[in-house]
């Protein structure tokens, strides 16, 4: 995403909870854990800014990031965080949408 279409989405929230969902044609083959690519079902992505969760009911004064996976696959969801650097710091959670 470009950043200066972040840094409108963000100036247009404020304070205010909101949020931005990509989706994908699906996840990348990760052999190394066992998985082939995924299909575009629970290939997507949240960000949640002043929120903590992905209905925007609790406040936060920073952003949760989400990412999507089959629950069959939930182990992909730290894999593809390890691919950026980063690592899952929550619970698997099984959400309404």
């Amino acid at each position: 995403m470009d950043p200066e279409a972040v840094d409108c989405f963000l100036a247009a929230a404020g304070d205010v909870p909101a949020m931005v969902r990509w989706d994908f044609d699906g996840w990348p083959a990760a052999p190394e854990i066992g998985l082939g690519p995924g299909g575009t079902r629970g290939a997507y992505v949240t960000v949640c800014v002043n929120a903590r969760d992905l209905y925007l009911e609790e406040p936060a004064t920073d952003h949760t990031v989400y990412v999507h996976v089959k629950q069959i696959e939930a182990h992909r969801a730290a894999w593809l965080a390890a691919q950026v650097g980063l690592e899952v710091i929550g619970e698997l959670h099984m959400a309404r949408l």
